[in-house]
């Protein structure tokens, strides 16, 4: 309970004592007990009046509070001062047991010097006897009349404090409560949640903020540290800007940072704090890591793509080929005669037909699922295998094979045709990926479960921005690229279980990496 409203329920107390008083004034001038001036009773009861209207309209507790006092104090002076008798100076003291109800060590210490003063200069100024009317009387009436007053008054007061410290321990265990849940719930939600004050320092955060986010507690308190991806700092502040504004933003995708460095796509809502004034207070941020949702999407998409990619091949294939068959046979049977003015044509033409051949048959890869003969085979010999494939095209084009191999024999489950396919596809990019003199280097090793395949080029290299296409279908560089090759790689990898990753840098060279599930055999009796 505010103050304010303590001191308006202790000047309603105050205030039916001030009435009962002004009635039995009012009784005792009716009946001839004491002889004041009609006027005196009606100035009594429009003060009465007055002061109970504003305790019904609610004007400010202290101003009342002080009315009240200086009211009953001035009623007091003017009563006695107009009589022969002093016998009014007893309501002085009983004004000062009233007033201990607003529990104000500085107020009663205030008063009773002032009424001391007042009597003072009351009897100094009347010059006679100070005698009492009907003495005994007066004295054992008003003795039991404070006596009565004070007990009133200590029930009063003892009921008003004993409900008051109901009520704010009651309260007070609310807010504890309500304080406790909402504190549990900050530290141990799932999301990454973060209170910033108005110059955008954090204020607190929770477990799951420094766990994404990877800085502690106590390095974010009072900081400004760098959460967003540089590229979107600019916008970040802006929002920011716009929470000062009281604009609020609900799950909005971008890219955050962790401490080491590392970007993530997350999700984020962010709106300001108000108390119960309205006054802005702080800005709450509540984030989450969405990589894997993200992820979920590209494969997705992938797939489609490849599903796309089948259902195409399954029904542009047989049509090309079967017409594309006759056109083969025909040219072949006119580039018998040498002697021909268009040998040089049908030469040409049947190139781009056995051209034409071979994307059909990459393209045919997409329409069907990969064939599921698959043995234990010697990723070794595999390997040994393409070196001595591409042994010619290396010598010729000046470029040196550095093998960094596995001494201990590796062992795989799979196709033999289509990983020695994916091999094929990953160096011969690598050999044209290179003009002259360059270096592609072959390492083999592998841990408990997986071998890991490293091809590295030094070639040209592929630009940042267009790593995330490698593998898109009929994406590629070359002028005379199908842009199947990485996917279907990509697509035999999978399907035995592996992953293919790639890293390069532009003028640099490209390394891609393949991770494939190693086949472990019971050793015979």
């Amino acid at each position: 309970m505010q103050p304010l409203t303590i001191i308006h329920k202790r000047n309603l107390f105050i205030y039916c004592s001030l009435f009962l008083c002004s009635i039995f004034f009012v009784a005792l001038n009716l009946f001839d007990i004491v002889h004041y001036s009609h006027c005196y009773t009606l100035l009594m009861i429009t003060v009465v009046a007055l002061i109970g209207l504003l305790l019904y309209k609610k004007v400010h507790a202290r101003f009342v509070q002080v009315l009240l006092i200086v009211t009953w104090n001035t009623v007091l002076i003017i009563l006695t001062i107009d009589s022969e008798q002093l016998w009014f100076l007893f309501g002085f003291l009983y004004l000062l047991l009233i007033i201990n109800a607003y529990q104000s060590y500085r107020l009663n210490t205030t008063l009773t010097i002032i009424i001391v003063l007042e009597i003072a200069f009351i009897v100094a100024l009347k010059k006679f006897d100070i005698y009492l009317v009907y003495p005994v009387q007066s004295l054992i009436f008003f003795t039991v009349f404070l006596c009565i007053v004070g007990i009133l008054q200590t029930i009063y007061v003892r009921k008003l404090w004993l409900y008051e410290e109901k009520r704010n321990m009651d309260k007070q265990m609310k807010f504890s409560s309500a304080e406790a849940y909402l504190k549990l719930f900050f530290n141990h939600a799932e999301d990454a949640m973060a209170v910033f004050d108005l110059n955008n320092k954090i204020i607190e955060v929770n477990a799951a903020f420094e766990k994404m986010y990877g800085w502690t507690r106590e390095e974010c308190l009072g900081q400004s540290p760098q959460l967003v991806a540089p590229e979107n700092a600019e916008a970040a502040q802006n929002r920011f800007l716009k929470l000062l504004q009281g604009e609020r933003f609900h799950l909005l995708e971008t890219k955050d940072m962790r401490k080491d460095g590392s970007i993530f796509d997350a999700q984020i809502s962010l709106s300001p704090i108000y108390n119960s004034d309205g006054d802005m207070l702080a800005v709450s941020v509540i984030s989450r890591d969405i990589s894997y949702l993200k992820e979920n999407e590209r494969l997705t998409l992938q797939s489609e793509k490849l599903k796309l990619a089948g259902e195409i091949a399954a029904g542009v294939t047989h049509e090309i080929r079967n017409p594309m068959t006759v056109i083969s046979g025909f040219v072949q049977m006119m580039n018998e005669d040498p002697q021909s003015p268009y040998h040089t044509y049908t030469n040409i033409i049947q190139s781009e037909i056995e051209r034409i051949d071979l994307i059909i048959s990459e393209f045919l890869v997409l329409s069907k699922p990969l064939a599921e003969q698959k043995n234990r085979l010697n990723l070794s010999e595999i390997i040994q295998d393409i070196i001595l494939f591409f042994e010619f095209q290396l010598e010729q084009r000046q470029i040196q094979l550095i093998q960094q191999l596995s001494e201990e024999t590796l062992f795989i489950y799979g196709n033999t045709n289509q990983i020695k396919q994916v091999f094929i596809n990953i160096v011969k990019n690598a050999i044209e990926a290179i003009d002259q003199n360059g270096t592609i280097t072959l390492i083999s090793c592998h841990d408990h479960h997986f071998a890991y395949i490293e091809i590295a080029d030094t070639g040209e290299g592929i630009p940042h921005h267009l790593i995330d296409y490698v593998f898109e279908p009929f994406y590629t560089t070359k002028t005379t690229g199908t842009g199947l090759g990485m996917m279907i790689s990509n697509k035999i990898i999978c399907e035995h279980g592996g992953t293919i990753h790639l890293h390069s840098e532009e003028h640099v060279g490209t390394a891609i990496t393949l991770k494939i599930p190693l086949h472990h055999l019971k050793k015979d009796a």
